[in-house]
């Protein structure tokens, strides 16, 4: 057997029928919300980014057709982000590997993607940026300080880009644990195979991932 068919043999019996799997995470009409998801789900429990948009419900009724610029002025209402983390959002945690609050990445982010010469400022045109083969919006985002690669992906999934993948720690585990691969997958090589399993099992990457995710979380 080859490497791709002991990872699709395992998918199946680890996870079952792809119908059963539940939905992917979608904020597909507001880039508020991919932004805070994204950004809080970063080396973070689901339930800390889950508490984060309620808390963002609750002060924007709009929240969910909010834009990016929305949400920048959202910050800015509550007196900048530090203000909105520990006031709004009630969540003052840093982003990895830095000091830095995590609305201010937010904030620099989206002030970047609305500063492009095709601006982006809602999902729809993130989802054209991710998907026409320009890398200036992806290298606006990830050049955030303490972003990158994983940043951009989760932010273009919640956006409804379904082609995507976000290998994260505990995606290449389950890789790594089904290929009997004692010292692990580069990210680059377990996007390749889910992206090459997600074709033989008929489903979308970002299903697939958000399946194997899902299987590994403590949290589910």
């Amino acid at each position: 057997m080859t490497e791709l068919d002991i990872l699709v043999k395992a998918i199946a019996e680890d996870l079952g029928d792809p119908s059963g799997w539940s939905a992917p995470v979608e904020f597909r009409d507001s880039l508020a919300l991919c932004a805070l998801n994204s950004a809080y789900s970063l080396r973070a429990s689901s339930a800390a980014a889950m508490n984060v948009l309620a808390r963002y419900r609750a002060f924007r009724p709009t929240a969910d057709t909010d834009s990016g610029a929305d949400l920048v002025k959202a910050m800015d209402s509550a007196g900048g982000p530090a203000d909105f983390a520990r006031d709004i959002l009630r969540n003052e945690s840093k982003l990895p590997g830095t000091n830095r609050l995590r609305p201010e990445g937010i904030y620099e982010g989206l002030s970047r993607l609305a500063a492009l010469d095709t601006e982006i400022t809602s999902t729809e045109h993130l989802r054209t940026a991710a998907t026409n083969g320009s890398t200036a919006a992806k290298t606006a985002w990830i050049s955030v300080k303490g972003f990158g690669p994983l940043a951009w992906s989760y932010l273009i999934m919640n956006a409804g880009v379904s082609t995507e993948t976000k290998p994260d720690v505990m995606v290449q585990r389950y890789l790594a644990r089904a290929l009997g691969d004692d010292h692990g997958l580069t990210p680059a090589r377990t996007r390749q195979l889910l992206q090459l399993a997600a074709t033989k099992l008929t489903v979308e990457p970002r299903d697939l991932d958000r399946a194997i995710w899902r299987h590994e979380s403590p949290s589910k």
